[in-house]
């Protein structure tokens, strides 16, 4: 139900001390070869957004979003491991796994009043995991024309999983909704994410030139919710591709142009309510996602 508010009844006040420990080792028993290993605490802020307890709405006819003051901060353990193999300067090959164990993760749900919106709130724990592959080639290696042309590749594969409040899963159990729920996927958790990309940098005049292709996997947006019987199902945004670039022009020692595009390819980005219970996926949002550009000057002093 819509609530009328006062001046500062939105207000929100959080503050928190944490003690942050990490500790890293690189290993390397051959010249070309390097095993590094890490462990670190880190914390994942909430967002002004996730905060404030009013509608909001990215764009004219998007989907509301209402903040969560009661929102927590969300504690992670970091676990990550390395290889890398250069066999020469300008080629890298590497491959590292990550694990992250995580306290109060902060999840988007859907919740029913007189309307349907997104919230934020705290899970109890989560988990990621994953691994990434990644090339990276100077092209001067095979022709020295190229010297300056850098081309890359790299691949993540994520597996990511929240475990519910045990009143939440209570809820998706009752008996006019009987969808059994204790665990689900992550949001803003994507299955996976391809990169290409190829720079050019050509210092004595002050150049550099940079595109960037990004696919990213199906991403869990906002997770299942329930409101007097009403079940919601899981919202997720469909694998999509993004063409960036980024061009750099030096035109006096402290000063330099900067031209920058995104979303070039104007991508289609569609939503689904997903999951078995109806069937798969039924559409929810299909729309543009829209180019930027830029133009700037920047001056350094």
């Amino acid at each position: 139900m819509p609530t009328r508010l006062n001046p500062g009844d939105a207000d929100v006040a959080f503050s928190q001390d944490d003690v942050l420990p990490s500790i890293a080792a690189a290993y390397t028993p051959f010249e070309s070869v390097t095993l590094r290993g890490s462990y670190s605490e880190t914390v994942a802020r909430q967002t002004f957004k996730e905060l404030s307890p009013i509608q909001q709405m990215d764009f004219l006819g998007g989907d509301v979003f209402i903040g969560n003051p009661d929102l927590g901060m969300s504690a992670l353990k970091n676990y990550d491991v390395r290889l890398d193999y250069t066999p020469y300067e300008g080629g890298l090959v590497s491959l590292s796994y990550f694990y992250k164990d995580i306290k109060d993760p902060i999840e988007r749900v859907q919740r029913v009043a007189d309307f349907i919106y997104t919230t934020a709130v705290n899970y109890p724990e989560g988990e990621l995991n994953g691994w990434e592959v990644e090339v990276r080639q100077r092209l001067g290696r095979f022709w020295d024309e190229l010297e300056s042309l850098s081309a890359g590749a790299n691949a993540t594969f994520i597996d990511s999983e929240v475990t519910l409040p045990a009143d939440e899963a209570a809820e998706f159990s009752q008996p006019n909704i009987q969808v059994p729920l204790t665990k689900r996927d992550m949001t803003d958790a994507p299955e996976y994410l391809y990169n290409l990309y190829l720079t050019y940098d050509l210092e004595q005049y002050g150049t550099r030139f940079g595109v960037f292709y990004t696919v990213t996997g199906d991403t869990l947006t906002a997770g299942a919710g329930q409101s007097n019987g009403r079940y919601v199902p899981s919202v997720y945004l469909k694998e999509y591709g993004t063409l960036n670039l980024s061009l750099s022009q030096k035109i006096r020692e402290n000063l330099d142009l900067r031209l920058q595009g995104k979303n070039l390819l104007n991508p289609k980005m569609k939503t689904v309510y997903r999951g078995d219970e109806i069937g798969g996926d039924l559409t929810k949002t299909y729309f543009r996602r829209g180019v930027e550009v830029s133009l700037s000057l920047a001056y350094k002093f």
